[in-house]
This record gives structure tokens, C-alpha cells and sequence, in this order.
């Protein structure tokens, strides 16, 4: 149940986004851009870290919600399950080590140091794609805690499905104009 007397019980993010004075079509293009735009990291595996992030964040609604977008971009069961509990061990090696930087610049970012720019390189990642892991951290650092605070209520299954879907196909930000 929502927290602020003017959302509706069960109310959106894009409903807290409308009450935040002109910048809900800012924060959407921007998770458009920091989840969809060209990368070595696939859509799927953005998907993951968000699940990732809002998990260890405590975000239910979009630990479960981001869960189905990572399964409607084909990201198999075993590694969503992974994304949620937590257990990075779980995940191919590679992306250990990204989802290690990532749980760092989520929990310790002002810790960030050189060497660690140089370990994720070390193990295959290319510079921009780090960069690309501190955007997608960020985004959903900022979106768990507007959720979370204003008491935001996970969808139910089915809702989290229906959102997966709508998600993997039609992106975060929708130009209503154009339409």
C-alpha cells in the first residue's frame, strides 16, 4: 500500500515518476538508454543486474518485475535465480566478476579504485561496458529507493509477466507524442 495519500493503493513507478516534478519522462529515457542502447552486455544480462541490484537494494517490486523482463530476453531460470538470491558463484565466470563490480558500486561506490577497473578488464570486459554496469547500478539504486519509500506493492504474478512483456518489446520509455 502506497504511503502517499495521493497514489492509488496500487500504484506504479510511473505514477510516483508523475509526481516528481517533470522528471518522470527523464528517469524513462534515461532507463531506456542505460538498458536498451547498443553494448557488450545483452539486454538479458542488463535485466540480470537489475534484478541483481534491486535484490540486494530490498525492492520486491523490481527484483520480481525486472525477473520476467531477464526471462522474456531468454535468460535462463538458473540465472535469474541466482541474480535473486544473491549467490554470484552460481553465474559463468565472467560475469562473476561483473556482478562483483556491480554489488561494489551499489553498496561501496566511493571505494571504486583503478584496480578494479583493471580486474574487470583483465577478465574480458571492455572499459565502456564497466561504464555500462555503473549506469544500470545507478539507475536502479535511484528507482529501488523511490519505490521502496513510497511503499510501492510488488505486482502480482501475472502482472509481473504482462510487465516482462511489455518491457522486452516495447522498452522503458514510450514517445506518446509520435503515436
Amino acid at each position: 500500500m502506497s504511503h502517499f495519500s495521493y497514489l492509488r493503493p496500487e500504484a506504479s513507478p510511473q505514477e510516483i515518476f508523475s509526481h516528481l516534478h517533470g522528471a518522470g519522462p527523464s528517469i524513462l529515457k534515461t532507463f531506456e538508454a542505460a538498458m536498451r542502447s547498443p553494448s557488450e552486455l545483452s539486454r538479458g544480462e542488463r535485466e540480470l543486474i537489475a534484478v541483481f541490484i534491486s535484490s540486494l537494494n530490498g525492492c520486491r517490486y523490481c527484483y520480481l518485475s525486472h525477473a520476467e523482463v531477464a526471462r522474456e530476453y531468454g535468460e535462463a531460470d538458473e540465472l535469474i535465480e541466482a541474480a535473486l538470491s544473491g549467490v554470484i558463484t552460481q553465474l559463468p565466470q565472467k560475469l562473476q566478476i561483473i556482478f562483483s563490480f556491480a554489488a561494489k558500486v551499489a553498496e561501496n561506490a566511493h571505494s571504486i579504485s583503478k584496480e578494479d577497473i583493471a580486474d574487470a578488464i583483465s577478465a574480458g570486459w571492455k572499459e565502456q561496458t564497466i561504464l555500462d554496469v555503473v549506469f544500470v547500478v545507478s539507475c536502479f539504486s535511484l528507482v529501488n529507493r523511490l519505490v521502496s519509500a513510497a511503499g510501492i506493492e510488488p505486482l502480482s504474478q501475472q502482472g509481473n509477466i504482462e510487465a516482462g512483456k511489455f518491457i522486452a518489446q516495447q522498452g522503458y520509455y514510450q514517445d506518446n507524442k509520435s503515436k
